[in-house]
């Protein structure tokens, strides 16, 4: 079987992508082949992200650390800034 297509045919669609840009599309794959997942909301107060800019709210987001990250990670409390 061969398949053939007109420059005039209609574009190929995948539900759900049309509307999105290549760089969102390249950004939703990698996070899916991550394990992870896009989302325009806020991270939960509790997660190891909500806790990093909750710190960053309060103190500054300039004075975070890689160790502050680590900390949220670990489920550690994050270190006063220095």
């Amino acid at each position: 079987m061969t398949l053939v297509t007109r420059l005039s045919d209609p574009r190929p669609t995948v539900l759900g992508m049309d509307d999105m840009s290549p760089q969102e599309v390249g950004a939703r794959f990698g996070a899916m082949i991550l394990g992870a997942e896009l989302s325009e909301e806020p991270p939960p107060p509790d997660s190891p992200l909500g806790r990093v800019r909750a710190w960053g709210e309060q103190y500054g987001t300039e004075k975070l650390t890689p160790e502050h990250v680590q900390a949220a990670i670990e489920g550690q409390p994050l270190p006063p800034p220095e």
